[in-house]
């Protein structure tokens, strides 16, 4: 089947470049990309729960504290 897509120039050249990288045809990238965005749209969110960074019950200080946040937790 034939459409007419309206593309910003920038989400295009995008496209393109991405489909030159990965050996496909634009035609093929798009239909894999529509497909992933309805795919990811069906599928519910499911949300982990990540271990804290420190163990529980432990008492911070602020120096602990300050430390953590300089590392990224």
């Amino acid at each position: 089947m034939r459409t007419t897509l309206d593309l910003q120039d920038e989400l295009l050249t995008e496209i393109k470049i991405l489909a030159a990288h990965e050996r496909v045809t634009l035609k093929e990238l798009i239909a894999e990309l529509l497909r992933a965005g309805i795919r990811s749209r069906q599928q519910p969110v499911r949300q982990s729960v990540l271990p804290p960074p420190y163990p529980l019950g432990v008492w911070m200080d602020r120096g602990m504290l300050k430390q953590l946040i300089k590392e990224g937790r």
